[in-house]
């Protein structure tokens, strides 16, 4: 079996060798041994779980909690449970597929109040944060934060209950959207003000390309980045079938 110095490791990966040292402090990679002098001593299995964590890191605009999982999933790994690793690969693609759907969701939303189609009516549906917030996948603390944030305000009815209707809930699925796709407040903010005014406003460019977007142009990035994640996360099942 071949063995390597972190600096031979590092110039492999194309990383810095302080790189391979983080990882081994977030116990990324599996033990490794050291020398009566202290030098850390890598094996194959090293480079192939380095490889792999490099695979389950790149994609870059993926949600806090899907990176969480990738986290979990490389942590994994790196014990040698590769069983428990490939199921959980399998659980994390399985979430983005999900993820990709709302963001498809949010564009058609969009595209509906953009072509004055009818999208939602004023009906109320829900009453309460906690209903609404378990049906988007959030926190009633995540979604008193929108509302703080001016993103959206929500009526009450005479009992001083929230209510949401239809189109409260479709305005949150485009926020939840763009939040997940790591934008800033102010930045929704100014794109569903853009929305609002309807569709020339929009689309015009506005003070920074990025922040500055439509929120069509943002879902598909987002939609981007979750399509490149699923590829990697393929290949990361490919990776773990062959450990």
């Amino acid at each position: 079996m071949s063995s390597y110095k972190t600096a031979q490791v590092a110039a492999i990966i194309g990383i810095h060798p302080n790189t391979v040292r983080f990882y081994e402090k977030m116990e990324l990679l599996p033990e490794i041994p050291r020398t009566k002098s202290g030098y850390r001593i890598f094996s194959d299995r090293h480079l192939t779980q380095l490889r792999f964590l490099r695979t389950a890191f790149r994609a870059e605009i993926i949600s806090d909690g899907l990176r969480h999982e990738v986290f979990e999933i490389v942590k994994i790994a790196a014990v040698n449970d590769i069983a428990r690793a490939y199921q959980a690969t399998l659980q994390y693609l399985d979430h983005l597929r999900e993820e990709k759907e709302r963001a498809e969701e949010a564009i058609r939303i969009t595209s509906d109040i953009i072509d004055k189609k009818d999208v939602a009516g004023k009906v109320c549906i829900y009453k309460g944060r906690s209903i609404v917030a378990q049906i988007l996948g959030i926190t009633t603390d995540v979604l008193r934060d929108w509302e703080r944030n001016g993103l959206i305000e929500v009526p009450r009815d005479a009992n001083g209950y929230k209510v949401f209707t239809e189109n409260e809930i479709a305005r949150l699925k485009i926020i939840r959207t763009l939040r997940n796709a790591h934008y800033s407040m102010m930045a929704i903010l100014r794109m569903l003000n853009r929305l609002d005014q309807g569709e020339q406003n929009i689309r015009e460019v506005i003070d920074t390309p990025y922040e500055g977007e439509d929120i069509i142009s943002a879902a598909d990035r987002y939609l981007t980045a979750l399509n490149l994640a699923e590829m990697d996360a393929q290949e990361m099942l490919r990776m773990l079938s062959a450990m």
